[in-house]
């Protein structure tokens, strides 16, 4: 099946240059250049994925990707002019699964956007029951994790990440191995984003994200889930 894909950015030229990119590749394209017809087109229709630019004419992506998070989980991609580490960690932060920086390379957007629709696939195909922790159930079919009977609303590479630690309740994991697990080569990976996502679950699944009594800090060597 084809992926389709939503383009936002509030230039013509970049537009039609990633559209020519990505339909090259036979993905279905659509490209908008607001944040309200974002939010109309992605409220219409299934997006696989949307690469969406951080700055727009009626307003910004980051606050974009906020309210689209809000209800959908599909992988989101900035695209940013900014090249500073703590832009990318903002975007990631606020709910992101990459970051391109502009002036982007053809090759490095079909690779980065086939990496996040190979572990979106992945995760819609794992197999094996819900994984029950405690209050924190951590569901492979609903991609998602389910704390004290709520969804937690988790992205596909936070479900990933929550995922993988479950599996190991009670055991250390190293931030090296999520690092070598959940991302992939073409992604910018470091303990600052690992950090970042682990940050993220904690205020979808703890009752107090800063003094957190589930997804536990090993201090200097990564993370674990207490069972």
């Amino acid at each position: 099946m084809t992926s389709r894909i939503l383009v936002v950015d509030d230039e013509l030229l970049t537009r039609r240059t990633l559209q020519t990119i990505l339909e090259r590749e036979r993905f279905a394209v659509t490209t908008v250049g607001t944040v309200f017809e974002t939010l109309a087109e992605v409220s219409r229709h299934d997006f696989d994925l949307i690469l969406l630019d951080i700055l727009l004419p009626d307003g910004d992506g980051l606050s974009c990707c906020r309210q689209i998070r809000l209800r959908h989980q599909m992988p989101i991609i900035f695209l940013s002019s900014k090249r500073e580490l703590a832009d990318r960690v903002a975007g990631l932060e606020i709910g992101g699964d990459d970051y391109i920086a502009k002036p982007f390379e053809p090759a490095e957007v079909v690779a980065r956007v086939r990496a996040q629709l190979r572990r979106t696939e992945l995760i819609r195909t794992e197999p094996g029951e819900a994984i029950r922790v405690g209050q924190l159930v951590v569901d492979a079919g609903l991609q998602d994790a389910i704390i004290e009977g709520t969804p937690a609303g988790l992205t596909q590479k936070e479900y990933r990440l929550i995922h993988l630690l479950a599996t190991r309740a009670g055991r250390a994991v190293s931030r090296e191995y999520l690092i070598d697990q959940i991302w992939s080569a073409d992604e910018l990976a470091s303990d600052k984003n690992v950090a970042v996502y682990i940050r993220r679950i904690r205020q979808k699944i703890e009752r107090d994200p800063n003094e957190p009594q589930i997804l536990l800090t090993v201090r200097g060597f990564g993370y674990k889930i207490q069972p």
